[in-house]
């Protein structure tokens, strides 16, 4: 009940944040064009692929509270961590957007209304920042909440590049202020996305997640009373932050088996996080199959 209730909070604050997205990018899609700024439709484009990014996001979490059936044994969760890959292409889409648009901006140099590009870049602020202070309160509960939180603290960083590029436009009459700024807007959110689409890749290929450390899960399974050698042993995540370990475990003759079994899963869970662990013991001469491995070192 607990983690229904965290996943009801994470989807009305994921609604709540595309409702203000998408009220505010119609707004600064028409700013843009009648200021002539590259930085304002720049951010209204991000504004519509974060709402694209939030739809998705509100799809993923609805089906990982979807219950486990016959067929998907572990429910829907990972859709979530599908959802977080996706935002972050689309993130990238943007940069790669924004560089076009920014390089033809430096080619041909356009006059921009500063001043009411500077008043729609403050209402965007407003609206972006509420929107990321909506999320924020879910960020943690899982990689997608994260993914769409990204998006919208991008926004942010749009919206003060906005402002700090008609700052320089009305003061100076620089123009090429707003196509350089958008370029140093897209490189942020370039780098930003690129640790989610790795930490999300890492999980659909069910990697080690990075907070664990394999070998010293192995080291302290054998250092255990009893264990003489382990091998096949795998740890993955469906979704963060819940890890998964499965592992064969030659033991000694005469050992306590059921007392050995509650050691390694109360130190795995302890001291790893691993909170679902499939242990299978054996004796020396138990047959292996083709495919099981020696443990890492």
């Amino acid at each position: 009940m607990h983690d229904h209730g965290h996943a009801q909070t994470g989807m009305k604050n994921l609604a709540i944040a595309l409702a203000i997205t998408f009220c505010f990018l119609i707004i600064e899609l028409v700013g843009g064009f009648l200021t002539n700024s590259l930085a304002l439709i720049t951010d209204a484009l991000h504004m519509l692929n974060d709402s694209l990014a939030l739809v998705f996001s509100l799809i993923a979490a609805w089906l990982a509270q979807r219950p486990i059936t016959i067929r998907r044994t572990y429910g829907y969760r990972r859709a979530e961590v599908l959802a977080a890959f996706i935002n972050g292409i689309l993130l990238w889409i943007v940069v790669i957007f924004i560089f076009q648009e920014a390089y033809q901006r430096f080619q041909e140099p356009v006059e921009v209304q500063s001043l009411n590009m500077l008043i729609i870049s403050v209402l965007g602020l407003l609206a972006n920042g509420l929107s990321a202070i909506t999320l924020s309160r879910s960020r943690n509960e899982s990689l997608n909440i994260r993914g769409a939180f990204l998006h919208v603290l991008a926004d942010v960083l749009g919206s003060l590049g906005a402002i700090s590029a008609g700052l320089i436009m009305f003061f100076t009459g620089w123009y090429q202020a707003d196509p350089l700024i958008s370029m140093m807007i897209g490189i942020l959110i370039f780098f930003s996305s690129g640790r989610l689409i790795k930490e999300s890749v890492n999980i659909l290929l069910e990697g080690v997640p990075p907070q664990v450390d394999i070998n010293a899960v192995s080291r302290r399974i054998t250092e255990q009373d009893g264990v003489e050698r382990l091998h096949d042993l795998h740890v993955w995540c469906i979704t963060p932050p819940e890890c998964l370990m499965s592992a064969h475990i030659v033991v000694k003759e005469g050992i306590d088996r059921k007392k050995l079994m509650e050691t390694l899963i109360t130190m795995l869970d302890r001291e790893f996080g691993i909170e679902h662990t499939t242990i299978q013991f054996e004796g020396e001469d138990y047959p292996k199959a083709h495919d099981e491995h020696e443990n890492p070192t």
